[in-house]
């Protein structure tokens, strides 16, 4: 772990104990404590500063020593000699014990409780540029597994947050298997297709949420798609750039996702049959396959961000230039289009009509081109003649790089 984000993750585990300790009004009791402190110091100057003998000889001093007493510190470099401000004294020191014994506990109660509902899964997740993962079932934990050897392999942190409703031991027992200090595992006990649940899992902020046919809890596989559309149009509705992948059960209910910003579907098994027929007639696909899609072998298939300075130029030279740079083998390209606007439509000399078409598109308040752009189209092997486009990226088989 870098020590920035280790700074930043102690200054935000600061603010959300300060922010805990205020909502519970904690610092009214500090305040109190406070009070408490000045007035007897003070009262204590008053009644020792006419003494020829007394140590106390400003009210400064005076508050020194309340402070002093009332935390029972007792350095002994100022008390009273007065038989009155010794009285104030024993005053003093009885209120420190009940005001220090109720601040102590009232902060300790707030912390044991933050730590149990974190330990529960119901305290909201304060992480950034997170991977979520919504819903459970029995291929879930390879998931886990490859991240962990994603994480290693990159040697860079990475930190997930589980949404689902299997039991507390589970989570628990998934957590303390699988985090280490490059992967951070956190969760939220819940329903995922509730919103409330979701921003407890800081949606907002996340940089993927991947949605699996959920059979935690009382669910089962019947309802799974259904609770797989209805928790990527609420995603969607809190965080409209977030990238969301999901995994359905039935092919059929594809369609119902095609409006919303879903970048990748996957239908539970599809895959299956393809292996099989090829272990039949091309033995060695399966398991080439299996290496490219496993990241505990040293080559993966990846996706790469095109340089700049390769836009304009073709396939070929860009399958040269992966090949002499790192000995990649680029395979294909992923094309994603560019969202659509008004601008696009009018001439590059603008006229009246340019101008009031214009005006009348801002005054409606709506973004007609909002189902434009997002979509994302893979070519593998688009021929050596393919000029490469801004928006594009390549799709290489080589060692895994930085996200960074």
């Amino acid at each position: 772990m870098k020590p920035i984000h280790s700074l930043k993750e102690k200054i935000r585990n600061i603010i959300e104990i300060l922010d805990t300790l205020r909502k519970e009004k904690v610092h009214r009791l500090v305040i109190s404590f406070v009070f408490v402190v000045s007035v007897f110091g003070i009262t204590v100057y008053y009644i020792e500063r006419n003494n020829p003998d007394s140590l106390i000889r400003s009210m400064a001093d005076g508050i020194w020593w309340g402070i002093v007493t009332i935390t029972t510190v007792g350095y002994g470099d100022k008390y009273p000699v007065t038989w009155a401000g010794r009285i104030v004294g024993i005053i003093i020191m009885g209120s420190g014990v009940i005001l220090t014994v109720i601040i102590s506990g009232t902060i300790a109660s707030i912390l044991v409780e933050r730590k149990m509902k974190e330990g529960k899964g119901l305290k909201k997740i304060g992480l950034t540029d997170h991977f979520i993962i919504c819903g459970w079932n029995d291929t879930s934990e390879r998931i886990l597994r490859d991240f962990l050897a994603l994480s290693n392999k990159l040697k860079e942190k990475i930190q997930i947050v589980l949404v689902n409703e299997l039991d507390i031991d589970t989570l628990n027992e998934l957590q303390f298997t699988y985090s280490t200090k490059l992967l951070e595992i956190d969760f939220i006990r819940g329903n995922f297709t509730h919103e409330q649940v979701l921003e407890k899992a800081n949606v907002i902020k996340a940089r993927s949420v991947t949605i699996m046919a959920d059979e935690s809890g009382n669910n089962t596989r019947q309802n799974a798609d259904e609770r797989t559309i209805l928790a990527a149009y609420s995603i969607s509705n809190l965080n409209a750039n977030v990238q969301i992948s999901v995994e359905l059960m039935n092919q059929n209910n594809e369609q119902y996702l095609k409006r919303i910003n879903v970048s990748t579907i996957i239908i539970h098994g599809q895959f299956n049959s393809f292996l099989l027929v090829n272990a039949a007639l091309f033995p060695g696909v399966p398991q080439a396959a299996r290496e490219i899609m496993n990241f505990d072998f040293i080559n993966d298939i990846t996706t790469r961000i095109i340089p700049a300075s390769m836009i304009g130029k073709t396939f070929f030279d860009l399958m040269n230039m992966y090949r002499e740079k790192d000995q990649s083998i680029l395979i294909g390209i992923i094309s994603e289009a560019k969202k659509l606007s008004i601008n696009d439509f009018l001439s590059d000399d603008p006229s009246s009509i340019d101008e009031f078409i214009k005006r009348k598109f801002e005054e409606s308040e709506k973004d007609l081109f909002e189902d434009t752009g997002g979509n994302i189209h893979v070519a593998i092997n688009p021929g050596w003649d393919y000029s490469i486009c801004e928006n594009d990226k390549a799709i290489v088989i080589g060692e895994v790089k930085s996200r960074k």
